[in-house]
């Protein structure tokens, strides 16, 4: 137990996982010292804009924005990826789960996920502001549908890729048809599907950003088109410097999750080692 928990705080504080960042930011205050503050704000500067918007803007009520603060703004775009990220991972898991047992209904849905998924996404997005309005509707419907065939991609590959001996040990040993499905349908499939999850995961926040950059009248992509609009460059890198945090630890907790979920795949194993 000792070697599995300081093996666990190694992994936490790898200097490794840390390098990229911190060269990111070397990289950013070398370039902020090269070029014009109006141009590329320094980071600290960045920083502090955050700490000042964060609870309070009063300069974003010019623009007509209900939530005048980055936390507003970032607590409705949180709320939108939540509820596209969910919905989407129940539908397209099932599909893809259904599709991969079903011929037929394979059949009728593999062509048109498989050219969903090879098409970029940003092309349904003027079809879902017609149809759902430039509210929520739309911008949750655009993630939904990204996260769905995403999901769908990697369940029905992860449920193909399932050795069919397990199953068919399975029903020797007397397991019911549902009873294959909950211990070796789901259990085999959990870690692709989970891996596919945190691939749509890290996509859905930029998409929701975009989707509310096109029309939303809240969100941290309207933040961020005001202030484009008022040529704010440093405020811009605030409402983008919180909303990659927010995706990183986002990203951080699904690895946690997959950790905890799948405890069997060989990556989890070695992290707990």
């Amino acid at each position: 137990m000792r070697r599995g928990a300081a093996g666990r705080f190694a992994a936490a504080v790898d200097p490794l996982r840390l390098a990229g960042p911190v060269l990111l930011a070397a990289a950013w205050w070398a370039m902020a010292r090269a070029l014009p503050p109006s141009l590329l704000p320094p980071p600290l500067a960045v920083l502090r804009r955050v700490a000042a918007d964060f609870l309070a803007a009063p300069e974003l009520t010019y623009y007509g924005l209900d939530n005048a603060s980055l936390l507003g703004s970032l607590l409705y775009t949180v709320q939108n990826v939540v509820l596209a990220v969910a919905l989407g991972t129940a539908l397209g898991v099932v599909g893809g789960l259904l599709a991969a047992r079903i011929a037929l209904l394979r059949a009728v849905i593999d062509p048109m996920m498989l050219t969903a998924g090879t098409i970029p996404i940003l092309i349904a997005a003027p079809f879902l502001l017609i149809w759902f309005g430039v509210g929520r509707g739309s911008a949750v419907a655009l993630v939904v549908f990204n996260v769905a065939v995403v999901l769908y991609l990697f369940a029905r590959r992860a449920a193909a890729n399932l050795d069919p001996i397990h199953e068919a040990a399975a029903r020797m040993l007397g397991a019911t048809p549902a009873g294959a499905v909950r211990d070796v349908l789901l259990p085999g499939t959990v870690p692709e599907i989970l891996g596919g999850l945190r691939i749509a995961l890290a996509g859905a926040w930029g998409l929701e950003a975009i989707a509310e950059l096109l029309g939303a009248q809240q969100g941290i992509g309207k933040v961020i088109e005001v202030l484009a609009g008022a040529t704010d460059v440093e405020g811009i890198m605030a409402a983008l410097l919180l909303l990659g945090a927010v995706a990183v630890v986002a990203d951080a907790l699904a690895a946690a999750a997959i950790r905890r979920l799948a405890p069997w795949t060989t990556p989890a194993r070695l992290a707990a080692a």
